[in-house]
């Protein structure tokens, strides 16, 4: 049950209706990322939208702050005069002071951490929804994320924090660090767990199905990294094809990801628990 021998190629069992208060089936690779795929394709107008609503804007805004600080780096040409051999050679010296390239690159990258975990909080609620067979309500996604958001920065630094350590050492323990807490997000909106909680819940989850989910995680992510090159190559080098092939493959990609991570959470819990449909939506409209 905890390798790839239950990833066979039969067709994936249908996700539960919001109704329905059945076991909820256990999945193998190929059946979560399958599952995943029609999830995207039945729900993907919604799916798109949430993440269109800030990708855009925020890659633009990104894309504008490069272009400022390349256009407004000031230049000077300097003259001098070598006393000893009177010989005149002259530079272009850079006179932008370093101070605001400093601050404006930490303004952006504060403003791109937050709006990331706002967006990973709404995709993720949105996703989890879906796979109960729910609408996906792009304005109640957001309502719960921005409810949430400080908890969800809060999440995504601890993460950061311990999975950059694990890659300090020598990159393996890196990996089974993110694997292992590969589900904390789900957990914590799902369950409406605290930080510490949530990346608990999923280490929990992953014990005795390590290999399983680092599958269902490598296959997506070698999925997601074929888009983002393709759509990359497509666009070229200039700024504006490097902004619109970003932005969309962001926006293509991001709520597949969501998906596969939710149906990771949820197969693994009815792995450990015999999760119900049932549960799982009354975890998901607590209040």
């Amino acid at each position: 049950m905890s390798g790839f021998d239950d990833g066979g190629m039969t067709p994936p069992p249908p996700p539960p209706s919001a109704g329905g208060g059945g076991a909820i089936p256990q999945r193998g690779v190929g059946d979560i990322l399958t599952t995943a795929f029609e999830l995207y394709r039945a729900n993907a107008a919604k799916l798109l939208t949430i993440v269109a609503v800030v990708v855009v804007p925020l890659t633009l805004v990104i894309a504008i702050i490069t272009v400022w600080l390349n256009n407004n780096a000031d230049q000077v040409v300097q003259t001098t005069v070598d006393p000893q051999t009177g010989q005149i050679t002259s530079a272009t010296v850079d006179t932008s002071t370093f101070g605001t390239t400093i601050l404006l690159g930490l303004l952006t990258a504060l403003i791109v951490a937050v709006i990331q975990q706002l967006l990973t909080g709404a995709i993720t609620r949105g996703a989890a929804g879906s796979v109960l067979g729910r609408d996906v309500d792009v304005s109640a996604s957001y309502s719960y994320a921005l409810s949430r958001l400080w908890g969800l920065i809060g999440l995504a630094i601890l993460i950061g924090i311990v999975v950059g350590i694990g890659f300090i050492l020598l990159i393996i323990p890196g990996i089974i660090f993110l694997v292992f807490l590969s589900v904390a997000i789900p957990a914590f909106v799902v369950e409406r767990l605290g930080v510490t909680a949530a990346m608990s819940r999923s280490w929990n989850l992953v014990r005795n199905y390590w290999w399983h989910a680092l599958g269902v995680i490598a296959v997506t992510y070698i999925i997601t990294w074929v888009v983002g090159a393709i759509l990359g190559a497509i666009g070229g080098s200039s700024l504006v094809g490097i902004w619109l092939t970003s932005a969309i493959a962001q926006i293509i990609t991001a709520p597949f990801m969501a998906l596969v991570l939710v149906l990771l959470y949820v197969d693994l819990r009815a792995r450990h628990e015999g999760l119900s449909a049932d549960q799982l939506g009354g975890q998901l409209d607590a209040v």
